[in-house]
């Protein structure tokens, strides 16, 4: 089974204020440290998994790096791990104009890029403190699709205090227009201890119409010909994200970089979060790990099938007994019959899955089996 290699890179020219991922504003005296501890790191690391097929380089905000980096980036890949990615996925934010440098990424092996659109509001952008507009935004996936890139994707956001009731709609128009190969769609959430918290207190949004936004639009990408294969992502055929999937496959990956997570075999760790902690780790020969979490077969069942009832096609039981040597169906019997019963999980042909009409409350399910 092979791997996928994240690739944490914590800087930004603002914090955006919803924002949870580990990023510091505007440092790029910090950068030397951040690639000197990311060459050390990767030496140290190759062995853990010398069989990678995926990359994806995200923050923060990836795209401050320029074509010559992410050379440097690739060399270091190759010479650690000895491998050319059959995908290597940048995430990126629509401000670049240079539409050499996007055409540097992808000569630097680049092949897929994840554009943080968000909204087509130019009102909502500014209060989610992006610092681009919507005709910008437009403009960038233009520049994207002219260098030639494989897989160009976008992000959406959907329950943002202010959004208009035209919102949804204007989501899936502007979606249809540009012809991504794949969406994201997410909804502002889980903001507690973030500046944005206070932005929701004074401007409480209402579950039901942020409800119907969301489906409405994943209705409208579906009719798009993007169709739904994890709760929060939409593909045309071929154009899912392979790296992505292993998460939701249970597939081994390996983080570098600050607070980037691992998991490899019964295993699984993340890095010191700071930067600076995580640097000095490395520099002092200590350990660099926060968190380590060692799995028994039983817990990892319990996890693959947590994690693989994200995907609209659910989870394959049979395969998972062979994987792991649990049978979680038996463990879970009464509950997933219940769950069955109520129409919360559906059972075909060995597979269980949630019905795309449940996603956005899937956590009951998930609580049911944990």
């Amino acid at each position: 089974m092979r791997a996928g290699l994240y690739i944490h890179f914590p800087f930004c020219r603002a914090k955006c204020p919803y924002c949870h991922f580990y990023s510091l504003a505007d440092r790029d005296d910090l950068y030397a440290e951040w690639w000197e501890g990311l060459k050390r790191e990767a030496e140290s690391s190759a062995g853990l998994a010398p069989d990678v097929d995926t990359i994806y380089v995200g923050g923060g905000t990836p795209s401050l790096l320029q074509p010559d980096d992410l050379n440097a980036v690739r060399e270091l890949i190759g010479a650690c791990f000895g491998v050319e990615a059959s995908e290597w996925t940048l995430e990126v934010n629509p401000e670049v104009r240079d539409g050499g440098v996007v055409r540097g990424w992808k000569d630097a092996g680049v092949t897929r890029l994840s554009v943080g659109v968000q909204s087509f509001d130019d009102a909502i952008l500014r209060k989610l403190g992006r610092r681009y507009s919507a005709d910008e935004a437009r403009d960038f996936v233009g520049l994207a699709r002219k260098a030639g890139f494989a897989s160009v994707g976008i992000d959406l956001m959907t329950g943002v205090p202010g959004e208009p009731g035209s919102a949804a709609g204007q989501a899936v128009e502007e979606t249809v227009r540009l012809a991504p190969d794949h969406v994201s769609l997410y909804i502002l959430e889980d903001v507690d201890g973030l500046p944005f918290e206070k932005v929701l207190e004074r401007e409480p949004v209402d579950d039901d119409s942020v409800a119907e936004s969301y489906q409405h639009i994943r209705a409208g990408l579906e009719d798009a010909g993007l169709r739904q294969y994890e709760i929060s992502n939409f593909a045309r055929p071929g154009m899912e994200c392979l790296h992505n999937l292993k998460y939701w496959r249970y597939e081994p990956f390996l983080g570098l970089g600050p607070s980037a997570c691992s998991h490899i075999g019964d295993r699984r760790w993340c890095n010191r979060r700071k930067l600076g902690d995580w640097a000095k780790a490395l520099f002092d020969g200590r350990p660099l790990y926060e968190e380590v979490v060692e799995l028994t077969p039983a817990a990892s069942a319990r996890e693959a099938l947590v994690f693989g009832l994200r995907l609209a096609g659910g989870v394959d039981l049979e395969r998972l007994r062979e994987r792991f040597g649990v049978d979680v169906e038996a463990d879970f019997a009464a509950a997933m019959a219940e769950l069955v019963a109520d129409g919360w999980l559906v059972r075909e042909m060995g597979t269980v899955r949630i019905p795309p009409e449940r996603f956005l409350v899937s956590n009951h399910v998930f609580s049911r089996l944990v």
